[in-house]
């Protein structure tokens, strides 16, 4: 089964795609500009734009190698019991004291477990049914969920539901309400 790094085994693997790889590749860019040209501050001049350049370079690379070591494998099922639905972390009231929640993406799942699923869509794992999901997964009811990612408290990261694989128990639920949770809400 597949262990998730924690948050500072997450930051290490995160700080070495992306500052010390590429930090290492301008040092050696360096060394051989200066040799090549004798000059120590052409040297450092091509250390910093090589390493510049490197970071662009190994952001998006860095993104796929996350995404293919890390989150594919976390592919995992599991049995949940809905709680609730609520917005997700990062969309909050407003100066009016009004929040806008107009797709199902904006939400998050809350289990009897207290653990939190987002409903996002994505493109790497071909999802694109967040709204579907949100119909499927009714208050109180029991479901094999598949999902894939894990609870990062470091950048408050949370797993993202890939399908509802099976319904356990429906018994004593109703379906989701759209004006529960979409359209204009107000502070309490």
């Amino acid at each position: 089964m597949f262990v998730a790094p924690n948050w500072i085994e997450g930051w290490l693997i995160q700080f070495g795609i992306f500052v010390v790889l590429p930090l290492i590749i301008a040092v050696i860019t360096g060394l051989i500009v200066k040799r090549k040209r004798g000059s120590k501050g052409l040297g450092i001049v091509s250390v910093g734009l090589s390493f510049a350049l490197l970071l662009i370079i190994m952001m998006p690379i860095g993104n796929v190698f996350w995404h293919y070591s890390y989150e594919v494998p976390s592919v995992q099922e599991k049995i949940i019991t809905v709680q609730e639905w609520q917005p997700r972390p990062g969309i909050n009231y407003d100066n009016q004291g009004t929040m806008v929640i107009d797709n199902a993406g904006q939400l998050m799942l809350i289990t009897t477990e207290n653990e939190g699923f987002l409903n996002d869509e994505n493109f790497l794992f071909q999802k694109f049914n967040t709204r579907d999901i949100f119909n499927d997964l009714k208050i109180n009811g029991t479901y094999k969920i598949k999902y894939y990612g894990w609870r990062n408290g470091f950048n408050s990261g949370f797993p993202n539901i890939l399908s509802v694989e099976k319904v356990i128990n429906e018994t004593g639920t109703e379906n989701n309400r759209y004006g529960e949770y979409f359209g204009v809400k107000f502070a309490r």
